[in-house]
Formats: structure tokens, C-alpha cells, sequence
């Protein structure tokens, strides 16, 4: 007895429509593999909805050590603030820093509505006069 297994017209709906529903989304978007801006229509999204960052608000801190590589380490204070148009700071960073310089503290400045609005650093430097450090923190404007 031999018989064959023949699919019903139920089954066969169901297959047509997990295959159109696994390949739908990969065909709706052009491109390759991730979504891109060429993916959005122009003006869906504003920058109210983005948020506008203002990137690299950035001041120096100059080095007080007389002497490179003498074995006395000064100590350098210096502050970085956001802007009163992009009041909340993120992402804090000293540049070259090296091996005779290192960040020892970072505190918070609270803007006015108690959120970071920008950060103080204290550095450790045997780097010697002429040396710049470059305190950097990212701001991001008020909603």
C-alpha cells in the first residue's frame, strides 16, 4: 500500500503566507543589510525628535610643571561647561594624557535643572611646560 502524502490547501496557505511573511520587511527596505538616512523619507524625523548635540564643547588645561620627568608631579584643576542653548553635558574626556599624566578626579556641575551641565577634572602631570590638555564633554540641547 503505497500512499501519497499530498499537502491540504490549508497547509499550503499557511506555507506561501510564513515565507511572504519572513522575506516582507527584508524586502521593503532598498539597500543592504541595516536601515540607513536613504531609508527615511526626508523631514519624518526633526531634529526636535533627534535632539541637537552640540559635539566637542572643549577647553585646554595647561600644564604647570617646570620640569619634564623630574619625579614631582603637579597638580592641575580646570573645568569644562555646556552652553546655556545645550545646558546637559555627556560623554566627558581628557586628551594626551600619557604615561607621566593622569586624571585623578572628575566631578559633576549641575546645570540649572539639576542635571549635568558640565564636568571639573583633576590631573597629575610630570609632563613638563609647554603642555596642553584638552578637557572635552559632549552637550545636548533642552527639549
Amino acid at each position: 500500500m503505497s500512499s501519497r502524502l499530498r499537502p491540504t490547501p490549508s497547509m499550503a496557505v499557511a506555507v506561501i503566507s510564513l515565507i511572504v511573511a519572513i522575506s516582507g520587511t527584508a524586502v521593503a527596505l532598498p539597500g543592504g543589510l541595516g536601515t540607513g538616512p536613504e531609508d527615511m523619507r526626508r523631514n519624518s524625523v526633526g531634529a526636535r525628535a533627534l535632539g541637537k548635540v552640540f559635539l566637542a564643547n572643549v577647553a585646554g588645561l595647561a600644564s604647570t610643571d617646570p620640569l619634564r620627568s623630574d619625579g614631582r608631579f603637579a597638580e592641575l584643576e580646570g573645568s569644562v561647561r555646556c552652553p546655556a542653548r545645550a545646558p546637559f553635558a555627556f560623554d566627558p574626556s581628557i586628551g594626551r594624557l600619557g604615561p607621566l599624566a593622569y586624571e585623578v578626579n572628575r566631578n559633576v556641575t549641575l546645570n540649572r535643572f539639576g542635571g549635568p551641565g558640565g564636568y571639573e577634572f583633576e590631573v597629575m602631570s610630570d609632563e613638563g611646560p609647554g603642555i596642553t590638555f584638552t578637557m572635552k564633554v559632549n552637550c545636548l540641547a533642552r527639549r
